[in-house]
């Protein structure tokens, strides 16, 4: 790992969901800065209806500028455990309330400009109950196949990188 030493921080911007943070410091001797996107984390969940059916939503992504085909999902809340989040989303975003989870995964979405992890869980025993969903969600569910689902990634019908990642890893092709 290359040495390096952070010598002043700065904050950029403070939101509701981000921080930007630009650090100014060196490494291996010479002048460097960082740009970092802080966030406090999010879950995904992969929630299975029998007959190897997978419920996925379908919603308006104002930074993709497109609505995108997606597994629930959603950012913690302050102090929230990622598998209370879990609880929380699938039922704001599916109408279901999920028996088991299992957890499969954390990752990185993108580890170069932000410290956001995404845990993957996957849900199953599902039995109807909802939640509101947040004000700013449009959301329609779409019950499909996982082989289904697989095709649309294949076909990239699905390109949300956090979906991608928990159909391959449920289906067991990662």
């Amino acid at each position: 790992m290359a040495k390096f030493k952070v010598k002043k921080k700065t904050l950029v911007y403070d939101g509701r969901i981000v921080r930007l943070v630009v650090s100014d410091g060196i490494i291996r001797g010479r002048p460097a800065r960082w740009e970092v996107v802080h966030h406090i984390g999010s879950v995904g969940i992969v929630p299975f209806l029998p007959g190897d059916r997978v419920v996925l939503v379908e919603q308006f992504r104002y930074a993709a500028g497109e609505r995108l085909l997606e597994i629930p999902a959603g950012t913690l809340h302050k102090g929230e455990a990622p598998l209370a989040a879990a609880r929380r989303e699938i039922q704001e975003e599916t109408g279901y309330a999920a028996g088991k989870f299992e957890k499969l995964n954390i990752f990185y979405p993108s580890p170069g400009v932000t410290d956001e992890f995404v845990v993957i869980y996957k849900a199953t025993g599902l039995k109807p109950s909802r939640l509101p969903a947040d004000f700013d969600e449009d959301i329609k569910v779409r019950v499909v196949k996982i082989s289904d689902a697989l095709k649309y990634v294949r076909q990239g019908k699905i390109k949300d990188a956090k979906t991608i990642i928990a159909l391959l890893l449920t289906s067991g092709k990662a």
